[in-house]
């Protein structure tokens, strides 16, 4: 993808994620239950930093067999987790712009769950990217069909990115960003969160217990109901209740995040929505 294309995508996301709340949600209750996503690029620089220190450790291993003898003494944490990147492409033509980042697990102790994951990512990927340029070309034919110009044209954007939530020596939890922009924005999330120790898939029941969606019920409405006029009503599809399949991710403080989409609970000023759920209450 050429400079232009993708400063072009870093602008549509951005203006996309960055939606300013409304104006009359207070802080106290944003801070509560509203988290801010932390910047991609800075999530980038820290695995860059991480991985040099990881790659000056290995060359310690090398070069010193003092500091080989020591290292070896020294109890692992955990496996040694890590979400990378598999595949990174970008492509600009005059009917779209792709800026892609596979991700793949490795070092889960787990083989299979890895296999699983890394296959069920790639066939994700494949399958949306290949419907989006299926798309991308009938709209670009149907527009110089009917006489457009074709320097008038603007490209539809189609992005997949992701971002690790958490890692920890029990639960790795990561994000896979689907971002498409062509008359509106439109983001598609999805949340793996993997126990360590098991191998196993979390889900909020494991996370919470019995009455998960006791609690999780209530952090969501407790939010509706300090602000009713910032959400939908449930005659207007807003909130009922967490689902089975109620999107989520790990943070740091072992806390599950509910995650609702742009326009599933709220007005589209408002963005994507945030519930730390402690599990501790």
């Amino acid at each position: 993808m050429t400079q232009s294309g993708k400063q072009q995508l870093d602008q549509l996301r951005q203006e996309y994620r960055k939606t300013e709340l409304p104006p009359e949600l207070p802080y106290a209750v944003r801070a509560a239950f509203l988290k801010a996503r932390r910047p991609r690029r800075m999530v980038r620089r820290l695995v860059t930093a991480a991985a040099c220190l990881f790659l000056a450790f290995l060359a310690a291993l090398n070069l010193s067999p003092s500091f080989a003898q020591a290292a070896a003494q020294t109890p692992l944490i955990g496996p040694l987790a890590e979400v990378l990147t598999f595949t990174e492409y970008h492509v600009a033509t005059d009917r779209e712009f792709i800026d892609v980042r596979v991700p793949e697990i490795t070092g889960t102790s787990f083989p299979e769950l890895e296999d699983r994951i890394n296959k069920e990512i790639q066939e994700k990927i494949d399958e949306d990217l290949t419907a989006a340029r299926t798309r991308a070309k009938e709209e670009y034919e149907a527009y110089i069909a009917t006489g457009g110009n074709p320097e008038d044209y603007i490209p539809l954007t189609i992005s997949f990115d992701y971002e690790v939530k958490s890692c920890t020596e029990k639960i790795l939890s990561f994000e896979l960003e689907r971002f498409e922009v062509r008359a509106s924005g439109f983001t598609d999330l999805t949340y793996y969160n993997i126990d360590l120790t098991t191998g196993k898939t979390l889900t909020l029941a494991d996370v919470l217990g019995p009455d998960w969606k006791k609690k999780a019920d209530a952090v969501v409405q407790a939010a509706i109901d300090a602000h009713p006029e910032n959400f939908f009503t449930a005659e207007m599809g807003g909130f009922t209740g967490v689902s089975e399949d109620q999107r989520f991710y790990m943070n740091s403080d072992g806390n599950p995040v509910l995650v609702f989409e742009k326009y599933e609970i709220a007005p589209g000023s408002s963005g994507e929505l945030e519930f730390e759920v402690p599990i501790g209450e």
